[in-house]
């Protein structure tokens, strides 16, 4: 029988997720489901900062996605194209819990936005496409945060029996972090004007309702971009705050392309104040998409990860300088004062793959996490080795280092998308694979001596438990990030 909203834990892996627009949900008169009866403070230079996959916002050591508190990792899988009671591309979240033996399908959960008494979901709301996870009403054990449609955003609480109980806010593009320095877990969503966001100080209620607002105005200063997104969070300045990282980009039929990226200092009363506007190792504007931090050469300052394997998806353009990896250093100003921004591209000396590379898919979807539990933080990204039609996809594993992103041990495995996660406890991620057409997710084992190449679980939707609600072709089932 399929659980709804109890049992299991969690971190993030986001498959298939569909385009993030789309119809918003159907609104309702309820605003909270029925609930059934922190980051570590980090001076400059000092403690390593959590990546993309660890630990936030829970105040004790813990692990990030760890919905039940059991002191594993979870994971979660979605599909935002799947049909929900008949709804196209209404989609669902799929948790598989972590063990001492890594992620386990026992105890599994499938939870739809129709399972959360909160309005039925919109044909195109494609819940779980967007997710972050992170402890917003401080008990210890991480919440999962998704957007559905346009502007509405839920909150899955955790709790002893794993995801239960939910809230509704308004706005998208959440990104979570610990702006304020206080220890709690804080969400920053768009607002209801353009360009504009609140940032929801925590611990947040169960009703949803976070213990301060502030409204922020990210309106370019720049009259060439048009449109400021929320991107991703980490502590850049090394100040024990973290940093809001905020795109601009401008339209084109709707879809935006990143073109610059600027910081936003966190600060006490959180008020976030902007910062600089990063440049790249040409001293170009830096840019991309996704964002992704995580500390590579342990020195306490986030560094920053983008992927640029095309200027905008579904209608490629071949980016200024080529497909590509940046990575920017972080710094007590922003930008690292002893680490060069980095690029890596199709011709950097010794990747683990050879081209040519199909056409926009060099960078792909690059992850940020520790594979072999050394505290440096380590980088994934796709490649297709070949034609569109005959390619054969490859992820691209790099590791972190003192000086910084280095293909010393670079190692190439077959996929086409990853997560790095930590799901058995041992500190060191596990690496979650994916693939278009491969209707599978393998799991393999981080540790001291890398990544090990025996899966300690493959996933298919099959294995899930998805109930007679919900239907979905399985093509997109598979892709990870």
């Amino acid at each position: 029988m399929r659980e709804k909203l109890v049992g299991g834990a969690v971190l993030v892996l986001l498959l298939s997720a569909c385009g993030a627009g789309g119809s918003d949900p159907e609104d309702s008169e309820t605003r909270r489901a029925p609930v059934p009866s922190v980051s570590e403070s980090r001076g400059p230079g000092r403690t390593p900062v959590p990546s993309d996959s660890e630990p936030r916002g829970t105040g004790r050591a813990a692990v990030r996605s760890d919905f039940d508190g059991d002191g594993y990792g979870d994971l979660v899988v979605t599909d935002g194209s799947a049909t929900v009671n008949g709804k196209y591309a209404a989609g669902y979240v799929a948790v598989i819990r972590g063990s001492s033996k890594g992620p386990v399908l026992e105890g599994q959960q499938v939870v739809t936005q129709d399972d959360l008494g909160l309005g039925k979901a919109g044909e195109g709301g494609g819940f779980g496409n967007r997710g972050v996870t992170a402890d917003l009403d401080g008990d210890g054990r991480a919440d999962f945060v998704t957007q559905a449609g346009r502007s509405t955003v839920f909150v899955l609480w955790g709790s002893p029996e794993g995801l239960s109980g939910a809230a509704r806010l308004r706005g998208a593009a959440p990104v979570a972090g610990d702006f304020d320095g206080d220890g709690r877990a804080d969400l920053v969503v768009t607002g209801t004007e353009e360009n504009t966001a609140q940032v929801l100080l925590g611990p947040f209620s169960r009703e949803g309702a976070p213990r301060r607002t502030v409204s922020l105005d990210l309106t370019p200063s720049d009259p060439e971009y048009s449109v400021a997104i929320p991107s991703a969070a980490g502590d850049v300045t090394g100040d024990g705050k973290d940093d809001l990282l905020v795109t601009w980009a401008f339209l084109v039929d709707e879809s935006p392309v990143a073109r610059a990226t600027l910081v936003y200092r966190g600060a006490a009363d959180g008020k976030l104040v902007k910062g600089p506007r990063l440049k790249d190792d040409q001293g170009k504007d830096f840019h991309g998409a996704p964002l992704r931090t995580g500390d590579l050469n342990k020195d306490g300052f986030a560094d920053v990860v983008a992927g640029l394997a095309c200027e905008m998806l579904g209608d490629p353009m071949t980016p200024e300088g080529g497909s590509r990896v940046a990575v920017l250093y972080g710094g007590p100003s922003g930008p690292s004062e002893k680490l060069k921004p980095a690029r890596i591209t199709d011709r950097t000396p010794g990747l683990p793959v050879q081209g040519p590379f199909s056409y926009c898919t060099f960078g792909y979807e690059p992850a940020v996490g520790d594979i072999d539990g050394d505290g440096y933080a380590d980088v994934t990204f796709s490649v297709v080795a070949g034609t569109p039609q005959d390619g054969a996809s490859s992820l691209v594993l790099l590791r972190g280092s003192a000086r910084g992103l280095t293909v010393e041990g670079a190692q190439a495995l077959p996929g086409g998308s990853a997560a790095l996660l930590d799901t058995n406890g041992d500190r060191a991620a596990e690496l979650a694979l994916g693939g278009p057409g491969e209707g599978e997710v393998q799991v393999l084992r981080g540790g001291r001596e890398g990544v090990g190449l025996t899966p300690a679980l493959v996933v298919k939707e099959a294995d899930l438990d998805l109930g007679p609600g919900i239907s979905s072709d399985g093509r997109r089932f598979g892709w990870v990030g």
